[in-house]
């Protein structure tokens, strides 16, 4: 017994039951739930300085394998199963958009500047472009659907981040790879060549492509089994709990494609096949325990989230040296998000039929919405020092966690105030989901 790491274990529970408590706090007090958790992560990590019993606290940290094999998937498996599938489609093309070739232009856009404007090389300001450049799902899609967004802003919004975690990582791998290979070059900048560029949007579709392909046929192999389940409700949830993670692991590990496509892809399959073989009490079963492995997740995350972020900005000396490159790097993010978001809604709407054109509103509140959380985060500490300098990596933590503070505690919380401006009125929480 003295080997079980009882006080993990505690420390986890007690994590636990901050999360349901903050939870029913936050809805009290009509707070957003996930900014309100990371204000809790920070409070905690202060107490852990304060009293002996909760010194664990302080070593709590986010690791990029917890976040991307265990938090991850369960939250893009839940988002997807609930996923109106004919909603999506409707949207398919701006959603397309901003979460491929607007993940690319806001790398580009953001690395440019970043590099021009800072003490970051090149090479460190691209790595930071292309992991800053994604939507997070866990914070955009909870906090769209405590705010009660309209059904098509939502699932704009939701699809956006959904896609577009996976095109982050995609690209952020694809961005290392140069990156690699530019250190084995005399002049490291010379590894960002047209040649170098024309082969991104190939490697890119065929890692997306494929991820989404193999999620879809582990769905579908997933769904034939169930069938013959006898409509055991404990089988068939737990048939499912084995599908999201196997599509993950297996594209993401062993075929090297995009594990949150392939979870994404299987939750699609699923969630279609499970309306023609499925009963409807065991679809509301599956989709109660995915929300709340969601929901526990998604706590996680935000939790774990403010008490890294204390820790790694503890040293407000060393803030406020940076604070001239965190803010050229909010106003480069925000800068490209706006031109982003701007050109694609001017695009689709020539072609749009009116009734369903993206109106301004809409589109500033999809700019505005744009938040980041702990992916950036995962993706940030896993620059390896072989690819950038001890002080270049430092700076980009830092410049990540900056702009996550920023979207979080900022747009976060004035995110409700700009859609009763704009006349977006919902009572209740909305989701993307289709009505039962």
């Amino acid at each position: 017994m003295r080997d079980f790491p009882v006080e993990i274990l505690a420390c986890f529970v007690g994590l636990v039951l901050v999360a349901l408590f903050a939870s029913i706090l936050f809805r009290k007090l009509r707070f957003p739930c996930t900014i309100g958790l990371v204000f809790v992560g920070m409070a905690l990590f202060k107490l852990g300085g304060s009293f002996e019993a909760l010194h664990l606290l302080q070593r709590v940290h986010l690791t990029p394998n917890f976040i991307l094999y265990i938090l991850l998937p369960t939250l893009i498996f839940d988002a997807a199963i609930n996923l109106d599938a004919r909603e999506l489609m409707r949207n398919i093309v701006p959603i397309l958009a901003l979460a491929a070739p607007g993940v690319l232009a806001v790398t580009a856009i953001v690395g440019l500047l970043v590099a021009k404007f800072t003490v970051l090389g090149l090479n460190a300001a691209m790595l930071f472009g292309a992991l800053i450049a994604t939507t997070d799902t866990a914070a955009v899609i909870a906090l769209f659907n405590e705010l009660g967004a309209p059904k098509r802003l939502a699932m704009l919004v939701d699809g956006e981040s959904l896609f577009n975690d996976a095109t982050a990582i995609v690209v952020f791998d694809i961005v290392a790879a140069i990156v690699a290979g530019s250190l084995l070059l005399p002049d490291p900048a010379a590894a960002w060549n047209l040649d170098t560029l024309a082969e991104v949007p190939g490697k890119f579709l065929l890692v997306f492509c494929g991820g989404g392909l193999v999620g879809a046929a582990i769905g579908w192999a997933l769904m034939q089994v169930v069938r013959f389940s006898h409509h055991d409700p404990l089988v068939e949830v737990g048939l499912t709990t084995v599908v999201a993670y196997a599509a993950f692991i297996v594209a993401n590990y062993y075929c090297k494609f995009s594990g949150v496509m392939a979870a994404c892809g299987a939750g699609i399959v699923v969630n279609y096949y499970g309306r023609r073989f499925l009963a409807a009490p065991m679809r509301e079963a599956i989709r109660k325990f995915w929300s709340f492995a969601a929901f526990m997740a998604n706590s996680m995350i935000f939790l774990l989230l403010g008490l890294t972020q204390s820790y790694l900005i503890a040293n407000v000396g060393r803030l406020r040296d940076v604070a001239g490159a965190v803010g050229v790097a909010i106003l480069a993010v925000l800068a490209s998000r706006a031109l982003i978001v701007g050109l694609t809604g001017l695009g689709y709407n020539a072609f749009a039929k009116p009734a369903n054109r993206l109106t301004r509103p809409m589109l500033a509140i999809m700019w505005w919405g744009g938040l980041r959380g702990a992916l950036p985060i995962a993706l940030a500490v896993s620059i390896g020092p072989a690819l950038v300098s001890p002080a270049e990596r430092a700076l980009v933590v830092q410049l990540t966690l900056g702009i996550i503070l920023f979207t979080l505690l900022v747009q976060g919380t004035t995110l409700k105030r700009l859609m009763r401006r704009f006349g977006f009125h919902a009572a209740a929480p909305a989701n993307a989901s289709e009505p039962e």
